[in-house]
């Protein structure tokens, strides 16, 4: 620990046990564990390996570029990139050998020839993102099963825009626009529920469930993934760098938020919001040191945050700082730093960062490192 700011612990195991779970709440359905945005913070490599030995039969990405470096490692493992491709990439798909989303007319009409690539046909019932209509859907498909390869339909897909709130009303009418269209198209898997309709509406599963975030511990509704049966995959860590004494009405930190009302400690730590760690969590966050809750009271800065002891905890310079995951018998999760700047819990774990003096370590099931 004395030779990194930060640190970073991933537990493949985790990611085993989460995707065994989200096996079971699918009931007979596959799951297609989503890796993109490097496995929302994670490392898409060594999650991939995680998910596909527990039992995940497909992998999905946002981007081309991400597929590739997934295909570079399991070269095997059917891959479906879920944004529209850039023009230009269709031949990339080709040589990456990946399944791709048709969203857009415009975009069908680049891969229509390339007969070669497997397609899976995204219709719009709700989301008012990306999407075909339903006509253009059951075109688009009427196309392809009349062409030389009607095998390369590889699924009809659409995306739940309230499954993770409290309007099931909305979840309800697209699922029942996705029913209507599913019924009315060619055979092939059929795929809608992300990773909080997998946990509460079993009925959605259809063919296939696409879980990202319940992949890596973290509840989609941003309560508490034990509830679900989760296990936190991300454990992130620094020490205490310096320890200072303030005197009553003296501060710490940039605008001077912290000023103590009596005589206190202060453990500066080498953390800030370069790292990762959100600056709106300035008089908020709290971290674990021996397991005792630590208020950082005053302005998170760039490169470091300054946590107030309290009175009776024995710290000294090089001790263990819990930013995210178990600290003795309590936790600090990504849901309640997320709660605390009213944001989601998958901004909190993509925003690690490393830098030069950070490091990474992957242990448990499926560990590369």
């Amino acid at each position: 620990m004395h030779r990194h700011r930060s640190l970073v612990e991933i537990d493949l195991a985790a990611v085993s046990a989460n995707v065994q779970r989200l096996l079971d709440a699918a009931g007979g359905a596959e799951v297609w564990a989503v890796v993109k945005a490097n496995a929302y913070g994670h490392g898409a490599i060594d999650v991939a390996h995680a998910a596909i030995a527990a039992g995940a039969t497909k992998l999905c990405t946002a981007t081309l570029g991400e597929a590739r470096a997934v295909r570079v490692e399991l070269p095997t493992v059917p891959l479906l990139v879920l944004s529209p491709l850039t023009e230009g990439e269709e031949t990339a798909v080709v040589e990456v050998g990946c399944a791709v989303t048709v969203s857009t007319l415009e975009g069908w009409d680049r891969l229509h020839d390339r007969h070669e690539v497997d397609v899976h046909v995204k219709v719009d019932t709700g989301m008012g993102r990306w999407g075909l209509s339903a006509d253009e859907a059951l075109a688009v498909a009427d196309q392809i099963v009349s062409g030389p390869r009607p095998e390369r339909l590889a699924g009809l897909m659409s995306h739940l825009a309230t499954a993770d709130d409290a309007d099931r009303d909305f979840v309800d009418q697209q699922a029942e626009a996705f029913r209507a269209i599913a019924a009315g198209f060619p055979p092939c898997p059929r795929h809608l529920s992300n990773s909080a309709a997998t946990l509460r509406y079993p009925e959605l599963a259809f063919d296939a469930v696409r879980p990202g975030i319940a992949v890596y511990g973290i509840d989609p509704l941003g309560v508490s993934g034990a509830d679900h049966g989760l296990v936190p995959v991300m454990r992130w860590t620094s020490t205490v760098r310096s320890l200072r004494v303030l005197a009553a009405g003296e501060s710490t930190g940039y605008g001077r938020r912290f000023v103590a009302a009596k005589p206190c400690r202060v453990a500066l730590v080498p953390i800030g919001y370069a790292d990762g760690y959100p600056r709106r969590l300035s008089g908020l966050g709290e971290v674990l040191i021996h397991g005792q809750r630590c208020s950082v009271a005053a302005t998170v800065s760039m490169d470091q945050l300054a946590v107030v002891l309290p009175d009776e905890l024995e710290v000294k310079e090089g001790d263990e700082v819990v930013l995210l995951g178990v600290g003795g018998d309590d936790v600090v999760s990504a849901e309640e730093l997320a709660r605390h700047v009213g944001t989601v819990p998958y901004e909190i774990t993509c925003g690690v960062r490393p830098r030069s003096s950070a490091a990474t370590v992957r242990s448990g099931c499926g560990s590369r490192s």
